[in-house]
């Protein structure tokens, strides 16, 4: 049940650097806004209120930006198609407004539910999960993402749940330690350090955890992505010749047998059928034995 999360953590470690990068040049300004944009105690309460918006969009906006740029990263390693953090990035930008939008209403309706009993509001986050990969990937218009992600993830709450939840504790764990920490006497700026680097590396392992979830249970359900890079690929001096599968440009561990997982194909049990539906194949992998059967 774990499997797809220990898959995610193996990416992310292979593609730290690159993944690293991209959520460092979201974060900082993130960052660099909470440190010092302080609302001053004087300020007219209706400009404090407008001020905190303006702030809670700007935070909205990097996370749909980082969220972009990491997955298109990830596609495109995938994809056999490597680009750059650069070239994700100047992707996530291009598909920035459409993907903006998808996730406010995606918030809209999550907070809406949460507000009703709570459980409708994670019913809901749940089943809206995938609908930024049918966007992003597969050319699909917003509410057709939408209706195409409450429906695509039916009947596999037993595989995506498990790895999801242990994530989401995680992440809460630490920012919760975070808090606690804070609000006693020990260094501010160490503690905030320490735990923002490490939500940092939890972003990513979160967004390589998504992408497997993807492509493992919803991508099958679907025709093959509409991949953006292939159109600009001549022209594109960073993006790469395909090439071979690595365990870098995928999630197998080669320390973990992952294809029987991944395909339910037992690589020996398909080459007995082959040699079931050949039966020259022996004669062919060993003809001296074919000429021994042959001599008197």
């Amino acid at each position: 049940m774990l499997t797809p999360l220990k898959e995610a953590i193996f990416f992310a470690r292979q593609h730290a650097q690159p993944l690293l990068i991209i959520a460092l040049l979201f974060s900082l300004p993130v960052w660099l806004v909470d440190a010092t944009l302080v609302t001053p105690e004087t300020e007219v309460e209706a400009e404090a209120d407008f001020q905190d918006l303006l702030i809670m969009l700007f935070y909205f906006a990097m996370g749909v930006m980082q969220f972009a740029a990491a997955m298109f990263y990830i596609h495109a390693q995938v994809q056999q198609q490597p680009i750059s953090a650069g070239r994700a990035i100047a992707l996530g930008l291009s598909r920035f407004w459409a993907l903006f939008l998808i996730n406010f209403l995606m918030a809209l309706a999550v907070s809406t539910g949460l507000m009703l009993l709570v459980f409708p509001g994670l019913y809901i986050a749940y089943k809206l999960l995938f609908c930024e990969y049918l966007l992003l990937f597969h050319g699909q218009r917003i509410w057709q993402s939408l209706r195409g992600s409450f429906r695509l993830n039916r009947e596999l709450s037993d595989k995506l749940l498990p790895p999801l939840v242990l994530w989401i504790v995680i992440v809460a764990v630490t920012s919760v330690t975070q808090q606690v920490l804070l609000q006693g006497d020990g260094s501010t700026l160490l503690i905030k350090l320490v735990f923002e680097s490490l939500l940092l590396i939890f972003s990513v392992i979160g967004g390589a955890l998504l992408y497997r979830l993807y492509q493992c249970f919803i991508a099958p359900q679907l025709p093959p992505p509409v991949f953006p890079l292939a159109v600009t690929a001549n022209n594109d001096r960073e993006l790469e010749q395909p090439s071979q599968p690595t365990p870098s440009d995928n999630f197998d561990d080669p320390a973990a047998d992952d294809l029987r997982a991944d395909t339910g194909i037992d690589t020996e049990t398909q080459v007995d059928k082959d040699k079931e539906l050949d039966p020259t194949q022996d004669a062919k992998e060993n003809p001296d034995q074919d000429t021994d059967r042959k001599q008197p």
